[in-house]
């Protein structure tokens, strides 16, 4: 899916409303002052007092994402005095931009647009945190997907870790059914969890057992199995998934050590229960080892259970199963109703229409690019000069109605607009 920085949107939006001055360099370094010097200014801002009052939003390492306005400005020297505390000391140059309105109302209105947007602009969510459960007909509608705006369900059948003759790590117990001696832990406690029938043991995915993990409090914990033969796969993909119970959100994911160095980390798990977790990355050299599994942050201590680990080397994406769509479902207030049995071993995918991400960092990205970014900046335009005009008294309001007029048909000619996903037609029973 194509994303888009705040770093990138943020000027763009500031050019689209005619609020972006301009982008300088430092040619002082930055100390614990509240100076901003860059003799690039003085080329296009000669007098003094030019750029007071307008802000400056600065790109550096130590002060990155600091938005200031503007005390004083010399024009002979390119100095510029903010308003604020002294800055963080920076070492070499650092680019800084410049607007005319504060750039963190235009932050502000850019994720204003972003609910405004919806459902003319989305993120397209397909989410694989729901599985089966025997006799389970009511499911949580993944909270990624916007109420009303479910569009497809599909079910995607586990497939077999060990079984499965690409799984790099098959000589491994990675479908849990061994001694679990293969697995490498820190901070962390493995113990088998066998099955058991009347009742089942939900806490086994497949097969006779999973793994019981129990993460220390104020631990980092990993739990990994070694791929053999590691230098093979240099220069290659590698993707890892395994299915992994949970009830704490955002703790723990499936992870990737290259030569012992710092996990490679997948996105986390939402706390929903049997989730399959994914991670990839570029091999690159490997020396000496390729390491697969499982990563929690610290925190309270934590129980979670693991099962069926895949780990591909080459394709561009994790493996998956075929998909066989449900064709009889219908959202009931919070819940997704599905009208029979999906069994344990069968992962429910729901497609459907999300929110675009809000952003607060420069590095942060919107799920959004190309012409449709025009779209989410009419809105945002729309949304930043309502606020603009509902400030100011009747003899200053007509400008800023033209200007609220010309976003507003900017939006309405439908340009940068989305296609819908489609929707699955539901039959009423």
């Amino acid at each position: 899916m194509p994303t888009t920085t705040l770093d990138t949107m943020l000027p763009e939006f500031g050019r689209f409303i005619g609020a972006y001055i301009g982008q300088f360099a430092t040619t002082t370094n930055v100390t614990t002052t509240t100076a901003l010097i860059s003799t690039g200014i003085t080329a296009y801002f000669e007098d003094n007092d030019q750029l007071n009052d307008t802000f400056v939003r600065i790109l550096g390492t130590n002060n990155s994402d600091v938005d200031r306005s503007v005390l004083d400005h010399t024009g002979s020297t390119g100095a510029l005095d903010l308003r604020g505390v002294a800055l963080s000391a920076e070492s070499g140059s650092v680019n800084f931009d410049m607007y005319r309105y504060d750039p963190q109302q235009l932050e502000d209105a850019l994720n204003d647009a972003r609910l405004v947007a919806f459902p003319t602009l989305y993120q397209k969510v397909y989410d694989r945190t729901l599985s089966g459960s025997p006799n389970q007909r009511g499911y949580a509608r993944p909270t990624s997907i916007q109420p009303g705006y479910v569009r497809k369900i599909f079910t995607e059948t586990r497939i077999d870790a060990k079984s499965f003759g690409d799984n790099i790590a098959s000589s491994k117990d990675i479908d849990m059914e061994g001694d679990l001696t293969d697995w490498v832990e820190v901070n962390i406690t493995t113990t088998a969890e066998a099955e058991t029938t009347g009742p089942d043991n939900y806490m086994v995915f497949a097969g006779s057992q999973s793994a019981k993990m129990v993460v220390g409090a104020s631990s980092i914990g990993t739990a990994y199995v070694s791929v053999g033969n590691p230098t093979t796969f240099d220069g290659a993909e590698l993707n890892v998934s395994i299915w992994a119970y949970c009830k704490t959100a955002s703790r723990l994911s499936a992870a990737i050590s290259l030569d012992g160095g710092t996990a490679v980390t997948g996105s986390t798990h939402s706390g929903g229960g049997w989730e399959r977790l994914t991670v990839a990355t570029n091999v690159g050299a490997v020396s000496t080892s390729i390491q697969v599994g499982v990563y929690a942050t610290s925190g309270t201590a934590l129980t979670f259970y693991a099962d069926e680990l895949i780990a591909t080397s080459g394709p561009s994406e994790e493996t998956r199963p075929y998909s066989d769509p449900i064709s009889y479902w219908r959202e009931e207030g919070d819940n997704i109703y599905i009208p029979f049995t999906i069994p344990t071993s069968q992962q429910i995918v729901v497609e459907g229409m999300g929110l675009l991400s809000s952003v607060s960092s420069g590095t942060d990205t919107m799920e959004i690019a190309g012409t449709q970014l025009q779209r989410l900046y009419a809105y945002a335009a729309e949304a930043f000069f309502q606020q603009e005009l509902d400030q100011m008294d009747e003899t200053e309001q007509g400008a800023v109605l033209k200007k609220l007029t010309r976003y507003r048909h900017r939006i309405d000619s439908g340009r940068g607009v989305m296609a819908s996903v489609s929707k699955k037609k539901v039959p009423v029973y």
